[in-house]
């Protein structure tokens, strides 16, 4: 799935018009891309069908993977090359991340990496609310904004509402679509709070969201990148 902002120019024309500042990007299923930089500020452009227009965003395939995030990881400076061990990521480590949980705290638990306005996540969590409300997950959201570069700071301010409601009110405050009564006035913990959360993001070169971290029994982290349709499959996994 391929969403943003269409600019109505032809892709060829754009790319000409570039220069050195743009990047081409490997083609997905046949739609072509390039990754432009202008200092420290970056925009990923893809080609229409008939190349005639752009579109400035980003592009997920069926199971909400970050298609987008895939392409340019090898880009000097357009993701995080700070990398976490697996190793080195604890129970503990989970823990401290910021954000709202759900369900029976002695079901099968799992972290949930979430942007707000990423609607890959608003589903995912719709399809797992049934295990979570009859005590079979639990969950803890962790707001993120990592769309901002295509929703023009939605993605930050809607994290930091989120973050602004206690822990036991912030998910069904999101899935309700109830962000905008704190987005105006977000607590003052929660810019701290967010850029905590995304600096572990960044550690663990997050491709998307939703991701899903848990730790296995054995001690090694459990991950799971997109919309576990499979739900069952996926509890028996978190117990394991």
């Amino acid at each position: 799935m391929l969403g943003g902002t269409a600019i109505p120019v032809p892709y060829d024309t754009l790319r000409s018009l570039s220069g050195k500042r743009a990047t081409d990007l490997e083609p997905w299923q046949g739609i072509r891309g390039m990754f432009l930089q202008n200092g420290t500020h970056f925009q990923v452009i893809y080609a229409t069908p008939d190349a005639q227009a752009a579109i400035a965003g980003s592009l997920w395939d069926a199971s909400g993977r970050d298609i987008t995030r895939q392409q340019i990881q090898h880009i000097p400076g357009a993701v995080p090359t700070v990398h976490m061990d697996n190793a080195q990521i604890t129970q503990t480590a989970l823990a401290a991340l910021h954000g709202g949980e759900v369900g029976l705290a002695s079901a099968p638990s799992a972290v949930m990496l979430i942007d707000p306005q990423c609607m890959y996540s608003i589903r995912a969590a719709q399809n797992l609310m049934p295990l979570v409300q009859s005590g079979k997950l639990h969950l803890k959201v962790v707001p993120l904004s990592v769309l901002d570069y295509e929703d023009r700071g939605e993605s930050t301010l809607n994290a930091k509402a989120m973050l602004s409601y206690s822990p036991r009110d912030m998910v069904r405050a999101w899935i309700d679509g109830h962000l905008h009564e704190r987005a105006a006035s977000p607590s003052t913990e929660a810019t701290d709070q967010l850029e905590s959360n995304g600096a572990f993001a960044k550690s663990i070169s997050l491709k998307g969201t939703p991701t899903f971290l848990w730790i296995k029994k054995d001690g090694s982290l459990g991950r799971f990148e997109g919309n576990p349709t499979d739900k069952e499959s996926f509890v028996r996994e978190l117990s394991q």
